[in-house]
């Protein structure tokens, strides 16, 4: 395309909005219009992130009603559950494509919404129309769309690891881990997410229902009734490791898995399956792709050959998050997929 495209980013300030800054920082289409923040209107963006100090040295939080009067083509929406339908619908009726990284439009369901949520949907009219923001599952219904959903981080790790078996229809039963980093509980954190209280520590946060359930069921048609999921926080402070320990419902041969892992991912220039050896990487280490929009799946299956721990590692702040919303902005204004999306990831970390 010859013509930039103008972009704002709503709740800015947060770990996911800096990741947004991040990635339109170096965006060769997109160009950032305005950075709102409820909160630090008029304070620089470094102020917030001072590793983009550089790249926006002159740039300003805006005001939500600033950012309602500027001229974009398309907005990230980096705000909390329950707050951001009303300012999606707002900015759809005023023409911008709307790509919203909360929790307010993954679930087709308003009764699964207010089941999970615990609150009644603001904008239930929109959730038929808005497209599930993995493209690896959703590429050719978002070309087109004007309205991409947000996707939990731990649901996309599962759906990583668990899309080629449950694709097939050989999930039995199956128990998900997922061992996070601290930046899942945002920049302001929670009860228990204060250093002192995290730091070499393993907190089981959830031992057998997790609310991004309800996306694996949608997305991957696991039924809630054969499936539990569990979160680990562990001393990370981005990445996530989702290991799924699945009983299949057949007996099947490595060689059956290896071929079901490369349809499925094969083709897929975000997503890497893991080599067979050495036999420690088969289950994949969030190390090896933070920072990037990289995620990388593996598996391992017992002597019986009926039950197999299915594996991915991303990070959740980017593939997770940010990186994703970029991947199906890209999607939606016609762009290459990949715009923007090239950096490496760090290692070590």
């Amino acid at each position: 395309m010859d013509s930039r495209i103008s972009v704002t980013v709503w709740g800015a300030t947060g770990f996911t909005g800096g990741e947004l800054l991040r990635v339109l920082a170096g965006h060769p289409n997109m160009e950032l219009r305005g950075a709102v923040s409820r909160s630090s209107a008029g304070s620089p963006i470094g102020a917030a992130h001072p590793h983009l100090r550089h790249v926006f040295p002159e740039t300003a939080f805006i005001s939500a009603e600033q950012g309602f009067k500027t001229e974009a083509d398309l907005a990230f929406l980096a705000l909390p559950h329950r707050s951001s339908a009303a300012v999606a619908k707002k900015l759809l009726e005023r023409g911008v494509k709307v790509v919203d990284l909360s929790a307010d439009f993954r679930l087709k369901s308003a009764s699964d919404y207010l089941r999970w949520y615990e609150t009644e949907h603001p904008c239930p009219e929109l959730l038929d129309e808005a497209v599930y923001g993995l493209p690896e599952l959703h590429r050719e219904e978002m070309r087109g769309a004007r309205l991409i959903s947000g996707v939990g981080c731990n649901a996309a790790s599962a759906v990583f690891a668990l899309l080629p078996v449950a694709r097939a229809g050989l999930v039995e039963d199956v128990r998900i881990e997922c061992r996070v980093g601290s930046s899942e509980s945002g920049a302001h954190g929670g009860e228990g997410s204060g250093h002192p209280l995290r730091s070499r520590a393993l907190r089981v946060v959830t031992p057998f229902v997790h609310r991004h359930m309800a996306e694996l069921t949608q997305e991957l048609g696991i039924p809630e009734s054969v499936m539990t999921m569990g979160v680990t926080a562990v001393e990370l402070v981005r990445g996530i490791q989702c290991v799924a320990h699945v009983r299949l419902n057949e007996t099947l041969r490595e060689a059956d898995l290896w071929k079901l892992y490369r349809a499925s991912w094969g083709g897929e220039r975000f997503v890497s399956v893991t080599p067979a050896k050495p036999a420690h990487y088969r289950i994949p280490d969030p190390r090896f792709v933070l920072g990037s929009n990289r995620v990388m799946t593996g598996f391992a299956l017992a002597g019986d050959c009926r039950r197999m721990s299915a594996a991915s590692a991303l990070d959740n702040l980017m593939k997770g998050a940010a990186g994703s919303a970029v991947q199906s902005a890209n999607i939606i204004m016609g762009l290459d997929e990949s715009a923007g999306l090239g950096m490496m990831p760090v290692y070590p970390a």
